[in-house]
């Protein structure tokens, strides 16, 4: 405050005299060197002297104007300085009025509120009878729950007991499969573009085939059709993950060799009628099949019975037995025949009905073939067909 009061009653007003002191100073030395250089004889003498009090004055002047300016500057930052500190006091003033008014009106809405009675209880009250703990009983397990899960082979009771021979029928027809061969998201192995491409799965291990489970000679006639139909046996598949190839089983043994399944081959049709001759029995198991280890097989289980009724089979009729169609591609693996009627789910895929013949052209490693049927490119499961063969005449 001392600073300021000193600035404007002494600095700023000697200053200002100093100023017009020069102005006064600055009219005198022009008229004596006016004068001067009239009246003197050396006129270049006289235009130096008048040089040297031009620039003396000008030098004077700016210090003179300088340190006002100063001065001036100096007392506009107190007077700022002083207007901020009124400024944060006014601002505090200010709050000070508002929590004033905040602590008056929550008075007033307390003076309209009620006092609420709360009583104490605890919020934790233990049972009056105690429950009693409930004994563990140990239940049998039983393995036979989930036999009739599934499409896997299934071995039937027998209905007239063990003492009947062991004879085999064909399995009746199943469902269709409930789940289709994976497609997961990673690069495709067909030809056709998927939103989400398949990648190669790891092989599952093809089903064990029981040792004593061998097709009855008196079955091995009635597989054919007349004319070029054919027949399928509706049988429960299991997906390999193998790509290409027939799709054969093989009887996988611990400590010896089983006795492999005899398959019939079908007889070309005549033209003809041939009198019914008793089918061969499948041929001995040769005698060169390496065995783990010298001691004798077990004794093969007890003779299994199965159902008396006849199994329904899926009835197809080949229209292009004789030759391909117009639309059927040059080139493809087999044709198929499908055993069950499928409908896409997505752009990509073909659907069928039951009997419908299928041109494969591409098999994926996760059992999803690529084939056209009807003028249709598309995927298909590989479980939902079976291979077929025409024999010539």
């Amino acid at each position: 405050m001392a600073e300021l009061q000193m600035l404007l009653e002494e600095e700023i007003p000697s200053g200002k005299r100093a100023l017009i002191e020069s102005y006064q100073n600055l009219t005198r030395v022009a008229d004596y060197c006016e004068n001067n250089y009239i009246q003197a004889t050396d006129k270049r003498k006289a235009l130096e002297e008048t040089k040297a009090y031009t620039t003396q004055s000008l030098a004077s002047v700016a210090y003179q104007i300088n340190a006002l300016a100063n001065n001036v500057l100096q007392l506009l930052d107190i007077q700022a300085s002083q207007l901020r500190r009124m400024e944060s006091s006014i601002n505090h003033i200010s709050q000070t009025v508002d929590i004033h008014k905040e602590k008056v009106a929550r008075r007033e809405i307390g003076i309209l509120t009620t006092n609420k009675n709360t009583s104490r209880t605890h919020k934790i009250i233990a049972p009056a009878n105690m429950e009693r703990p409930v004994r563990y009983i140990r239940k049998p397990i039983d393995y036979t729950v989930l036999d009739d899960v599934g499409h896997g082979v299934k071995w039937l009771k027998a209905k007239h007991g063990n003492n009947q021979p062991a004879r085999t029928g064909t399995l009746s027809r199943t469902n269709p499969p409930t789940q289709k061969p994976p497609s997961p998201p990673v690069s495709g192995r067909g030809t056709l573009g998927r939103n989400t491409p398949y990648k190669t799965l790891e092989p599952v291990k093809p089903p064990t085939v029981p040792n004593d489970y061998m097709t009855s000679p008196a079955r091995l006639g009635s597989q054919h059709s007349p004319g070029r139909t054919a027949s399928l046996n509706q049988r429960p598949r299991t997906h390999s993950g193998s790509s290409g190839g027939s799709g054969s089983r093989e009887n996988s043994g611990s400590s010896s060799i089983g006795i492999p399944i005899a398959v019939p081959t079908p007889s070309p049709p005549t033209a003809g009628p041939v009198a019914d001759s008793p089918t061969p029995p499948p041929p001995p198991p040769p005698d060169d099949i390496p065995m783990f280890d010298d001691s004798p097989p077990p004794p093969p289980p007890p003779p299994v019975d199965y159902e008396d009724e006849e199994a329904a089979v899926v009835q197809y009729s080949d229209p292009y037995a004789d030759g391909d169609p117009a639309w059927a591609p040059k080139n493809y693996i087999e044709k198929v025949v499908a055993i069950y009627d499928y409908t896409k789910d997505k752009d990509d895929e073909l659907s069928f009905k039951e009997g419908a013949i299928i041109y494969v052209i591409k098999k994926n490693d996760d059992g999803w073939f690529e084939g056209v049927c009807n003028r249709v490119t598309g995927l298909f499961p590989g479980n939902y067909v079976e291979s077929i063969m025409h024999y010539t005449d």
